[in-house]
């Protein structure tokens, strides 16, 4: 089973001419792979850039929650993004990340990935992956967008915390073989690259309609906790603007930028 530390200077070579790659950190712990992007986009470091971590201390989730990192056992990475477009919509850099996980995941394996809205990367219906979306104002003129992503790679069932192991999997748990934490790695900077120069060459809508078809949600019925409402119903579709539209019980429709989503067996 894979417990080696990916190599820095073999992965530098390979990226460093790449947009996406130019400014790679690479530490062996951090607490948070978010929280140390922060700092270092507050403190002028040069956009975009990369960061990766082989464990987190205090890794980061949606709604405060924490996220399993253990030692050489995954991707814990951060994408800082040059700063935002004003015509751009904060929910596109998720279909973004969401499709550079995604097909990487396919390139390096043969498994098939889908996604659960908002954030979560399923394969055979468990989370292998989430994506973390935050946005900080520094002395940019426009936001900076920073996404974390938390890709289980090398997980054995067991390693998982108890109440992990029913509902989260691993790339080794699915593949039942090992997966090159590197060359993966690579992959998804590769992809970065070349899905963001299709996002500025021709928008978003051939991005939204790829995201749209790994999307499990649509017709699905759902219930949605947000800090303010529990709506369930019938999802009707994912917007283009990330935004999910939710037909409730009674007929009316609702849209929902984000929330906690639980499918409903009937």
């Amino acid at each position: 089973m894979e417990s080696t530390p990916i190599n820095y200077n073999d992965i530098r070579s390979v990226i460093k001419s790449w947009y996406f790659g130019r400014n790679f950190t690479y530490r062996t712990s951090l607490p948070s792979t978010n929280i140390f992007a922060k700092r270092l986009a507050l403190s002028d470091y040069p956009l975009p850039m990369v960061i990766f971590a082989e464990e987190q201390t205090h890794g980061k989730g949606r709604l405060k929650r924490s996220w399993f990192s253990p030692l050489n056992k995954g991707i814990w990475m951060t994408v800082v993004f040059p700063p935002e477009d004003k015509n751009r919509v904060f929910g596109h850099y998720n279909f973004v990340m969401s499709l550079v996980i995604a097909s990487a995941i396919e390139t390096v394996t043969s498994l098939k990935v889908s996604f659960k809205w908002p954030n979560d990367i399923l394969v055979s219906d468990k989370k292998v992956c989430g994506i973390l979306s935050e946005t900080i104002t520094g002395h940019y003129a426009n936001p900076i967008v920073i996404i974390g992503a938390g890709l289980n790679v090398s997980i054995d069932k067991d390693d998982f915390p108890e109440e992990l192991r029913d509902k989260a999997t691993s790339l080794l748990i699915e593949s039942g073989t090992p997966v090159n934490r590197q060359k993966l790695f690579i992959e998804i900077i590769h992809t970065l690259n070349t899905i963001y120069t299709i996002w500025e060459q021709r928008g978003i809508e051939p991005l939204y309609f790829e995201w749209s078809q790994k999307c499990s949600i649509p017709g699905k019925n759902v219930a949605i906790s947000t800090e303010k409402q529990y709506i369930s119903g019938k999802a009707e579709k994912i917007n283009l603007d990330g935004s999910l539209l939710l037909r409730d019980d009674e007929g009316k429709l609702h849209t929902i930028f984000a929330g906690d989503l639980k499918y409903i067996i009937q």
